[in-house]
Formats: C-alpha cells, structure tokens, sequence
C-alpha cells in the first residue's frame, strides 16, 4: 500500500497538536484595569461593613450594615469636627474625632451617651487591633518620650503600657495575647513588645505599619515613607527576613481576611489615583483606578473589595464595591 504523503503545513500542524498541553496553552489574560469613578456606575447592595455617612451639612452618623441602624457621632469640638471611624466595639463603633484644638478617641453607640477613651496629641497614632478587643495608641508625653498604651475599647482603660525613647517613633500594630506589634521609624525596625514578661525585641531593620498576628502577616518600610526612595515589603510575622513582595510605588492598605491577598494604595511620595489588588506574593489581580483620587476602604470577603472613591464634582465619596473586573457603588460615604 501506497502511504500517504502528508504537506509539511499539515505536518507542522499535526506536531504542534501533539506536543503536551502544557506547552500550547496561551499566557493567562493579563490583570484587568477597571475605572470607578462612580457616579457612572450601577448602585448595587449596601455596604457589608460599617461606615460614616453625612446626613446634613453638620450631621454625621456610623451606618450599621448588619442591623440597618444610624448611630449619630457628637461634635466634641464644633461643625468643622473631623472624623474617622476606627472600627467597630460590640455594639458600638470607635472613632478619632479631630478639631483645631481638640483630637480624641471616642465611642459611640446608639441611644448610649457618647464616651470620650482617650485624649490625642496630633502626631499620636491610634487603630484597633485585627479583634477589635483593644484600642493601640501612642501618647506623647511631656518628659520628651512616647508610649504605646493598650486600652479596652469599651471603658478606654489602659492595660498596659510601655515608653520608648521619641527618636524611635513607635506605632502599634496589632496584639496577640500579651504580645504587641510595634513599628519604629527612627531607625526603622520591627519589634514585638510583651507586657507580661517586659521584654522588647527587634525581629526586622524594616519599620512595620500594617499586618496582623492571626494570619501571620506583615507590612513593613524601608524608611520613611515620604521619602522618594522609600520601599515596602510583604513579609510573614514569624518569617520577617523572607520578602515575599516588595515595592516602591504602592503601599500595603490591608491584607485579607485569609490573608490570601493584599490591596495596596500608592505609597505616601506617589499620587494615590490607583488601587491595586494582588496575590500573597505580589502577582497583579486588578488595577482599580480614578483621576479623581481613589482609596482602599475594607474587605467585604476574601476577594471582594470596598473602594473609597471620589466625583469629579469634588463632592462626599462613594464607596464603590469590586469582585475582580465588576463593579457598583454601594453607598455614599464621608470618609
């Protein structure tokens, strides 16, 4: 029998068919951009995190997503109060309410009168750890030293403290048992403060500004992040030595709940009209951006973001909702 002869197209074709799959399947699609600004987008659901809402020209209340309900904030200065909105305390909200001379930590909490935790300097620092149970500042003191105090969220009672020389310039991060997180940007450092057993330890020459003990997480600067130079780098807590990201344009806003991702804003020397989302070791997932500025807010899920995004017209932002490429605004929104 005659065989068949075969063009060497045909041949070429046939070969390339055959090779392992592997070897002939296309580069995965490159990481969407998405545009939000947001009054061209389509309003979706409410937000499933709390936030501060304008109700009037000098009226401002915490919208409770999970019970609906508006607990109104009190001027502790006059109407030029700014505010922001620390996290949620049981059954209240924690916020930083600053004026021209006034800057407190308070906590309100619907048809409970509202409670001041703790006086501020304006160079202070103040957040809640990743459980909500503790409120983590510092005070400058009057001898020259600041100290990182521990307090309970609901009576603003200290717990703990501990004053660090002012040159360090520490700023508390999270808590895991009697542990607390500290960054120090003096000489940039990393170290990890026990109050039960009264030690300090440095564990990285980096300055810590975001992560969370209980998915092992860890933001840190290079050096001061207004500075031109200035880098940051995605590490784990117990691993901090092991950079698994690192970048000079884009600073950590916050990890995921998992931990699987993290969402970056521009960091403090660039302009922040972008968003980025990306994996535990920096591959790009989503570009989110708008001209107009826009801010990393909160996770709703593992994937799913909340964008503080701002009008052209300069108005109050909205809050713009993003799973991947997909996009709505969710509410509008003060801060």
């Amino acid at each position: 029998m005659r065989g068949i002869r075969i063009p060497a197209l045909a041949t070429a074709i046939l070969a390339a068919l055959m090779l392992p799959v592997s070897l002939t399947t296309p580069a995965s699609a490159a990481a969407p951009t998405v545009d939000v600004r947001p009054l061209p987008l389509p309003v979706g659901e409410s937000p499933t995190t709390p936030y501060l809402a304008r109700t009037s020209d000098m009226s401002f209340v915490v919208v409770d997503p999970t019970t609906g309900t508006q607990t109104p904030v009190v001027p502790v200065g006059d109407d030029l109060d700014f505010y922001e909105l620390l996290g949620r305390s049981g059954s209240g909200f924690v916020l930083r309410v600053r004026n021209r001379n006034v800057d407190q930590i308070v906590r309100a909490q619907l048809d409970v009168p509202q409670r001041s935790l703790a006086d501020m300097h304006y160079a202070d620092t103040a957040r809640l750890s990743a459980d909500s149970r503790y409120l983590l500042k510092t005070a400058t003191l009057s001898s020259g030293g600041i100290q990182v105090q521990v307090r309970n969220t609901t009576t603003g009672t200290v717990i703990a403290r501990h004053t660090f020389k002012a040159s360090t310039k520490p700023d508390p991060i999270d808590v895991s048992g009697t542990r607390v997180l500290i960054g120090g940007y003096g000489t940039p450092r990393t170290m990890v403060w026990d109050w039960k057993a009264g030690t300090v330890k440095t564990i990285a020459s980096r300055a810590a500004y975001a992560g969370s003990f209980t998915t092992n997480r860890l933001a840190t600067y290079t050096k001061d992040p207004y500075a031109p130079d200035a880098c940051s780098v995605v590490s784990t807590i117990t691993a901090p030595g092991a950079t698994l990201w690192r970048g000079c344009l884009e600073a950590v806003a916050s990890f995921s709940p998992d931990g699987a991702r993290f969402a970056t804003d521009a960091i403090a020397h660039e302009t922040n009209d972008v968003v980025r989302r990306r994996s535990l070791h920096g591959t790009l997932l989503t570009t989110y951006r708008n001209p107009n500025k826009v801010w990393m807010h909160a996770w709703e899920t593992n994937s799913r973001v909340l964008l503080r995004s701002y009008p052209a017209d300069g108005s109050d932002a909205w809050l713009v909702r993003c799973e991947v490429d997909e996009c709505e605004r969710a509410a509008r929104t003060y801060s």
